[in-house]
């Protein structure tokens, strides 16, 4: 048998080869019951709408028995609007009524007792007391309202509360905690405070913030805790109680600290009782005021100036020349430098200042000086002063008026108690020690470097002529010798026989 009759055995035992496969039979399937669907469907939508017409036959039947006359038919319907309208613009509502006027209108009377008690609430919060409305003021009346009249209970807290004039909403200031004073603007509150900031800005402000603490609150407090503007600025301008230090750095003097910040040398004092001026140390910390601003200001600003670049100073030693004295050869120039600097402010005063950028303009030219190596006697002079005593100043360098007239004063008076030591202010030679007429018994010291420092109505001498003394050394006791209204120092500085400040010379 050959091939083509196989196949056509193979074709007359399975005249439909493709109907083995499932999704051809699924295919089949599906087309051949789509007819059979779609009748089912139309029988099915047939049955429904004779349903309908046999209902719509039997009301007709019905409406045909009972007619209903077309006047009455339009008034019912009037009437069920007018019913409808009448209902959508009114309701039950409870009228409050305090003092005789109208507070407002709720859905109940427990809505208009709930805000009540609020108030109450509320205002005893705020005055620190229990108060309770006179109840023979309130009254309520439950009735047909206006839909559009009815209020929340918020609303007649805020009315009665405004009847009342007891309390008001409003935003208060406070600082560091403290009240400052209110205001009923917000708004006005914010304002004043960026005002108080303008006067700080410019074009190179960075930034600029209190330092304090500053938080306005919001709530319900006593009429009599507003204030105006204009109040809370002058309380803001006030001090409070505090103490501002000064910590002591190199270079400080206690006269410069005391010039520096409003005050004489005695209220200093005033202000660190027991406080020795004459052991100053770096880290030290004064207090130079015992009262503090409300409101502290911190500025941060770029500036831009030329800054001196300083030089260096190269030694040449000189064995002529004492030890720790110095002359210079060739003098220093500083160099310059374009810089631009963040600095920050506090109240105006500078707290840092950090070096941005830097570009050398000029660069500094060295100091030449000779450095001498020859061992220093004991009283040879430093070059500086020290203060001679301890005590009060009584009386500056220049005019005063004393003993009924007006003079010159040419030293500085340092009041104390007879026998207070008095020192030598450098090392040098004495060349006078003695009576000397109107300043008592005197002590004269030579520094031997064109300076000469008196020492006045001492009562007491402990050196004499000729004597070489070194700095600090005791060299008489106070009194109150020669023409003096009472014991103290009177201390001269001199130069090539001139008179200068002592001041300027002490640390």
């Amino acid at each position: 048998m050959d091939h083509k009759e196989q196949r056509g055995r193979r074709k007359a035992r399975n005249p439909f080869p493709e109907s083995n496969r499932l999704l051809q039979q699924l295919r089949i399937l599906s087309r051949a019951m789509v007819p059979f669907l779609a009748a089912s469907a139309r029988e099915s939508l047939w049955h429904v709408r004779s349903r309908l017409s046999g209902a719509r036959a039997r009301l007709g039947r019905v409406t045909e028995k009972v007619r209903v006359p077309a006047p009455v038919y339009v008034a019912g319907s009037v009437a069920i609007c007018g019913v409808a309208v009448f209902f959508s613009l009114y309701t039950l509502g409870t009228t409050v009524v305090y003092d005789g006027n109208t507070v407002g209108v709720v859905s109940d009377e427990q809505s208009a007792t709930q805000a009540i008690s609020a108030v109450e609430s509320d205002v005893s919060s705020v005055l620190g007391d229990t108060f309770t409305l006179d109840s023979s003021k309130v009254s309520y009346s439950t009735g047909l309202v206006s839909r559009s009249s009815v209020v929340d209970e918020s609303e007649i807290e805020s009315t009665l509360s405004d009847q009342l004039d007891l309390v008001t909403y409003a935003y208060s200031l406070y600082v560091d905690g403290e009240f400052i004073g209110a205001n009923e603007s917000k708004e006005a509150l914010e304002a004043l405070l960026e005002q108080l900031k303008t006067p700080y800005l410019n074009e190179n402000t960075q930034s600029i913030e209190f330092v304090e603490d500053v938080e306005i609150r919001e709530g319900y407090l006593s009429r009599d805790d507003l204030s105006n503007l204009g109040d809370i600025v002058l309380k803001i301008n006030e001090t409070k109680t505090g103490e501002v230090i000064h910590t002591v750095e190199a270079g400080d003097t206690y006269y410069e600290i005391a010039m520096d910040n409003g005050l004489s040398v005695d209220e200093l004092l005033a202000l660190n009782p027991g406080f020795d001026v004459n052991r100053l140390m770096i880290g030290d910390q004064l207090v130079i005021s015992r009262a503090v601003p409300y409101l502290t200001i911190r500025v941060t600003q770029y500036e831009y100036y030329e800054e001196q670049i300083p030089y260096d100073v190269e030694y040449v030693d000189d064995d002529t020349m004492w030890e720790g004295d110095t002359s210079v050869v060739t003098a220093g120039v500083y160099g310059t430098a374009d810089t631009t600097a963040l600095v920050t402010y506090v109240n105006n005063e500078e707290v840092e200042r950090d070096i941005v950028e830097q570009t050398v303009t000029s660069e500094p030219v060295s100091e030449v000086q000779r450095r001498g190596t020859k061992e220093r006697p004991s009283w040879a002079p430093t070059g500086s002063f020290r203060w001679p005593a301890t005590g009060t100043i009584t009386s500056r360098y220049g005019y005063r008026y004393i003993f009924g007239s007006s003079d010159f004063h040419t030293g500085l008076d340092i009041a104390n108690s007879v026998g207070t030591n008095v020192y030598a202010a450098d090392g040098g030679i004495v060349t006078y020690a003695g009576w000397s007429g109107n300043y008592g018994y005197l002590v004269i010291i030579d520094h031997q470097n064109g300076y000469e420092t008196y020492y006045a109505h001492n009562s007491q001498l402990l050196v004499s002529v000729g004597d070489k003394v070194y700095k600090g050394e005791h060299i008489s006791e106070m009194g109150a010798t020669g023409r003096v209204t009472g014991p103290h120092c009177h201390f001269e500085v001199r130069y090539n026989g001139s008179t200068q400040n002592p001041l300027n010379y002490l640390p």
